[in-house]
């Protein structure tokens, strides 16, 4: 499961809701999406798709599948929103790539 942060102290995916109906339609072809207080995620069925995803948007971060949308998410730090960064990226162990400064 995309939001699934268990096994950690500070919880960098709270108030998790799936927006995956309203927000994957042909406009966004996305196959999964998440809104929590620290971005939107977006899972998309190819790593290209998602590093285009965040090239067309202000604010977002992409690895692998997935790409975070920190549009109006002004309510979480940004020290919380790196931590949802780095935790993404480290679950796959290989990410060897910068994060955008927060």
């Amino acid at each position: 499961m995309l939001m699934d942060d268990q096994g950690y102290e500070t919880d960098v995916t709270t108030n998790p809701v799936n927006i995956t109906e309203t927000a994957c339609t042909e406009e966004l072809d996305c196959i999964e999406a998440y809104s929590t207080d620290e971005a939107n995620y977006y899972r998309f069925n190819t790593q290209d798709a998602a590093t285009e995803y965040v090239a067309s948007i202000d604010d977002g971060f992409a690895v692998h599948y997935i790409a975070m949308d920190f549009t109006g998410k002004d309510s979480a730090s940004p020290a919380t929103q790196r931590s949802a960064m780095e935790r993404l990226a480290g679950t796959w162990q290989d990410y060897g790539g910068t994060f955008p400064d927060r």
